[in-house]
């Protein structure tokens, strides 16, 4: 019962670190990490080296994520079970919801928000060789995906066009100057820009 416990503790753990490393790495600032792997940074390159391939990036967290909890849910039913015999699903569904939604996935992922560049360079090298891991899975994950998108009829590109770059720009620039900046330098940079 103890080793049991244990393992589910564990898969919780990896469940948070998977849950945080998403919201770290798909929140972090691309010129920011630009900026650091110009200066030198390797860890900083490795992330701007999961960003380029955003697409195996996501389904390798998601495999992982996935992974983790169904197995913490499925061991941890199993121990209620035994335990409390029928009644044990209950419990084991009640008691893994509330662990996972508050330390696999709340906890994380607003320590991640807060902390965002922190981690992201602190977990890129793990999710480097995650992706090149589970590699082989996410192709075929990825064919399935398109495939499913094409049969429903929607499109697999991201195109943005000339108007929405424009827009995301013009937001970039208000964004950073902010309107309690007033100083003629500031507006300069600003037309600039």
């Amino acid at each position: 019962m103890v080793f049991t416990a244990g393992l589910v503790f564990f898969l919780l753990l990896l469940s948070a670190f998977f849950s945080g490393s998403e919201t770290a790495l798909t929140a972090t600032s691309r010129s920011y990490m630009h900026q650091r792997e110009n200066d030198g940074d390797v860890r900083a390159k490795r992330v701007n080296g999961l960003l380029s391939h955003r697409e195996r990036l996501i389904a390798t967290i998601l495999l992982g994520n996935n992974l983790v909890n169904i197995s913490a849910s499925a061991i941890a039913t199993s121990l209620m079970i035994e335990t409390f015999g029928e009644r044990g699903v209950v419990y084991a569904t009640v008691i893994m919801t509330v662990l996972v939604l508050i330390f696999a996935e709340i906890l994380p992922k607003t320590y991640a928000l807060i902390h965002t560049h922190k981690m992201a360079l602190a977990v890129a090298p793990i999710m480097q060789v995650l992706t090149w891991l589970f590699g082989p899975i996410n192709v075929v994950i990825q064919g399935i995906v398109r495939v499913a998108l094409t049969l429903l009829g929607a499109s697999t590109e991201r195109v943005l066009t000339a108007q929405q770059t424009l827009s995301e720009l013009r937001g970039a620039i208000d964004l950073h100057t902010g309107e309690a900046e007033i100083k003629d330098e500031v507006k300069h940079e600003r037309a600039m820009l």
